[in-house]
């Protein structure tokens, strides 16, 4: 018997703090609440702008990227031709010199 008017006191006790928590949190939220909610919703949009900054921000970095390598390529392309011009220009050269040598011999 002693057991169960213990258990009910318990019980009674923890109803009693459950509807004092309870009515903590309903003070709260008519204290507080739609504060609460509009902080989290300017959160939850200030993540959205930063996710979408993110994203913005990697793709001009990988088009940056991109324009770099290609830059890179019409470089060396480019080097590799001067260096092609200048042989053959060296060549040229050489032939018009051994065509004067030549010609000298022949007079």
């Amino acid at each position: 018997m002693r057991n169960n008017k213990s258990d009910a006191a318990n019980g009674a006790a923890e109803v009693a703090a459950m509807t004092e928590t309870g009515a903590i949190d309903q003070v709260r939220e008519l204290l507080f609440g739609a504060t609460k909610r509009s902080t989290e919703a300017r959160l939850d949009d200030i993540d959205r702008q930063i996710a979408l900054l993110r994203d913005d921000m990697s793709a001009r970095f990988a088009s940056l990227e991109a324009m770099l390598a290609q830059q890179g390529r019409d470089t060396d392309s480019k080097h590799n031709q001067s260096v092609d011009n200048i042989g053959q220009a060296i060549a040229d050269l050489g032939a018009t010199i051994r065509a004067m040598g030549a010609g000298g011999k022949a007079r």
